[in-house]
C-alpha cells in the first residue's frame, strides 16, 4: 500500500498531517541532494491552505524541471505532488463532510 492510499483513507485531519509529516521527515533523511525546496519540507503543517500553497509551489518546481529536459529532480517532485495532492483532496473531502454534518451549505468556488 502506498502512502497516497493511506492518506486517501484517513479518517481525520490529524491523521493526514501525521502522514505528511512522516513523508517530509523521510525525505529530509533520505534526500541528501536536497531536491525539494525547503518551504515544502518545513514543519509543522498548518491546515489545508498550507498544503495547497505547498502543492502550488511543487507545481511550479515541476514545470521548471520539465523545461530542463535532463532534470533528475522530476521523479521526487512528481512523487511529492502526488502525496500533497492526495492530502489536499482528502482534507477538502473531510471538510465537506464536516460542513454537511453541521448543516452548512457548501461555498461556491
Amino acid at each position: 500500500m502506498l502512502i497516497t492510499d493511506v492518506i486517501r483513507e484517513a479518517d481525520n485531519e490529524p491523521e493526514i498531517f501525521f502522514l505528511l509529516t512522516a513523508y517530509v521527515e523521510a525525505v529530509n533523511y533520505c534526500d541528501k541532494l536536497d531536491r525539494l525546496p525547503d518551504p515544502i519540507k518545513d514543519l509543522p503543517f498548518v491546515g489545508a491552505a498550507d498544503v495547497r500553497a505547498r502543492l502550488e509551489l511543487l507545481e511550479a518546481v515541476l514545470a521548471d524541471a520539465f523545461r530542463r529536459q535532463d532534470d533528475p529532480d522530476r521523479p521526487i517532485v512528481r512523487e511529492a505532488m502526488e502525496i500533497f495532492s492526495a492530502a489536499l483532496s482528502r482534507l477538502e473531502a473531510l471538510e465537506g463532510i464536516e460542513r454537511e454534518a453541521v448543516g452548512e451549505l457548501p461555498i461556491a468556488a
